[in-house]
């Protein structure tokens, strides 16, 4: 789909003079992502640690759960760590279940109390159950959820009934009913006192798992300080994985994951790490993104998540290399089967699609419909849901831009709807019956259709600032270094060249997949670029095209070399040349 470019405004002049010290395309990128005083800048280019996070005792109920945990330890209950089954849901149930095996050892606690679950995705379902309650109810007191509990308020009653207390560490929104007899850790409920309303659910759980910490050490545990920065490789993991916002405490939570993860312990995610093709000391969020991340959620999607989170708690490293040859075998085949259902997806689809897009097939997986649903946001710029059918029965998931919000028209529909959840745009469903899949699916067209502006049905693309090829520097990369990491809330910056001309073109890779090009300004300066997954325009570019390209400053290396390069995000017949003609 070709998308709308839209070009941010240059920054005012006087904010330019104000910072001479700073490259002006950094203040371009800084002004316009909201960093606009002496102070902001500091923080954003300078994270500092003490400074700009939050204190985990900030959360209102972070004391009583604190509490009732080490009553549950001193009691020698069963402390039952209930995860969900993504990435979040993995890393969050890792950070609880080895922060309380350390403090179990460091006190003398019975480390065997501490067990975890995690449901089956096409089995159970998302969330806390009313049907896990009544497995667990003979042998644990206290269930901790990550990145789930929020909406399970008929399980926790239930629980509570039989003698089971429950902490809830989530993040997502918020629904009609809170389980008011849970200790809720969560930052978007109402008059919580916590400041950072954005963190993943493992973010959360990081906040609990500090706060045990401190109590350990009250308690004569010998944790050295900053013992719980060793949990923040995870937090990395799913700050990236869940698409949570990479400003403010985020930020320099991902900032400081990075560098952890970068030098982890854990036996299990070393291997996962070097199966996957990556190197310690080299990783960032992009490693997170397409190696790591794809590997955990790969479990829950095509398996179990037990295979995730295992693997992330293993302490032996020859156990930890076979669970981790476990995984990638899992990611191949989800790979594989993903691939097959996007294209029957696109077969079904009227092109171009209007409004939105909702879409199913019988033995369409449940845990991949999400990312047939991505696929087709990526592609299209509409909000769209995937459904897997079996029997009389859809499991579905939504994905959407960042400007239309799709809880509203599940809110609409939810009469229709058996479970859902959660956020504005990535959400997951299910629908009981052929005659409510019908009833629900038009109400959510009709929703969306009415809260959807004009311009919502097109892929936006936005551009940071318009760029001369003479301004692309070793100078001007020094100075993007300075923004990372980015990823959610904070993109990588993305450039146009326009009216530049072609003076090289090939494909390269298996089938032509992607394009090699060689741009030219009018004033001579060259430029090679890349485009991934642009092969195909081999059909229709010309040496001598003039072309406008968005674009991403990259650097090439190869055989020891470094050079700067281009990656190709979006290209188009330049305006002035098509206009022209000559």
């Amino acid at each position: 789909m070709s998308k709308l470019w839209l070009a941010a405004d240059p920054a005012p002049a006087e904010f330019f003079a104000q910072f001479p010290e700073l490259h002006p395309v950094l203040l371009q990128l800084l002004y316009h992502r909201g960093i606009k005083t002496q102070e902001q800048i500091d923080i954003f280019l300078g994270p500092d640690w003490s400074r700009d996070t939050c204190a985990p005792s900030t959360f209102r109920n972070m004391s009583v759960a604190v509490s009732c945990v080490f009553d549950a330890f001193s009691k020698g209950e069963v402390i039952t760590i209930h995860g969900d089954y993504d990435a979040d849901g993995v890393c969050g149930s890792t950070v609880l279940v080895t922060t309380l095996r350390d403090i179990s050892r460091a006190l003398k606690f019975d480390e065997s109390k501490i067990e975890y679950y995690i449901p089956h995705r096409e089995l159970e379902g998302y969330g806390f159950s009313t049907d896990t309650v009544e497995q667990l109810r003979e042998k644990t007191k206290l269930v901790i959820t990550v990145d789930c509990g929020i909406s399970n308020k008929p399980a926790i009653d239930l629980a509570k009934s039989y003698g089971i207390d429950t902490i809830v560490c989530d993040h997502h929104t918020m629904p009609k009913e809170l389980p008011e007899s849970a200790i809720l850790i969560h930052p978007l409920v109402p008059g919580e006192t916590f400041s950072n309303k954005h963190l993943c659910g493992t973010g959360v759980a990081f906040k609990l798992a500090s706060a045990l910490i401190d109590e350990a050490r009250v308690r004569g545990a010998d944790f050295p300080i900053g013992h719980e920065k060793w949990l923040l490789d995870l937090v990395a993991i799913a700050t990236v994985t869940d698409m949570v916002p990479l400003v403010g405490e985020n930020r320099v939570l991902e900032i400081f994951g990075l560098l952890v993860l970068n030098k982890t312990k854990r036996p299990g995610l070393r291997a996962l790490i070097e199966i996957a093709g990556g190197k310690l000391g080299e990783l960032d969020t992009t490693s997170i993104g397409f190696q790591i991340g794809p590997r955990l959620n790969a479990a829950g999607r095509m398996a179990h998540a037990y295979d995730a989170l295992e693997l992330m708690i293993e302490e032996d490293e020859t156990k930890a290399v076979e669970k981790a040859m476990k995984l990638q075998a899992t990611n191949k085949a989800r790979q594989a089967r993903s691939d097959e259902m996007y294209k029957e997806a696109k077969s079904q689809l009227v092109v171009p699609p209007e409004g939105c897009i909702i879409l199913y097939q019988d033995g369409w997986q449940a845990g991949l419909v999400g990312l047939v649903a991505g696929k087709l946001v990526n592609e299209y710029g509409l909000p769209t849901f995937i459904f897997g059918k079996e029997g009389n029965h859809y499991i579905g998931s939504g994905r959407s831009t960042d400007r239309v919000d799709l809880m509203p028209a599940l809110h609409a529909a939810a009469a229709h709807l058996e479970k859902y959840g959660g956020h504005p745009q990535a959400c997951g469903l299910s629908i009981r019956s052929c005659e409510d899949y019908e009833a629900a699916t038009k109400i959510m067209r009709e929703t969306l259709a009415a809260s959807m502006a004009v311009g919502d049905g097109f892929a936006l693309l936005p551009i940071d600032a318009d760029m001369k090829l003479e301004d692309v520097s070793w100078d001007l990369v020094s100075s993007l270094e300075k923004c990372k990491p980015f990823g959610m809330g904070n993109p990588s910056p993305i450039f146009a060249a326009r009216s530049v001309t072609v003076v090289g073109l090939s494909t390269v890779g298996a089938d032509g997949k992607h394009l090699r090009l060689t741009i030219q300004s009018p004033n001579g300066k060259i430029l090679k670029m890349i485009g991934f997954s642009f092969g195909f325009h081999i059909e229709t570019l010309h040496l001598g095209d003039v072309l406008d390209v968005a674009f991403e400053v990259t650097i090439n290396e190869w055989n020891g070399n470094r050079e700067l390069q281009g990656r190709i995000i979006d290209l188009r017949k330049s305006v002035v040349h098509t206009i022209f003609g000559k």
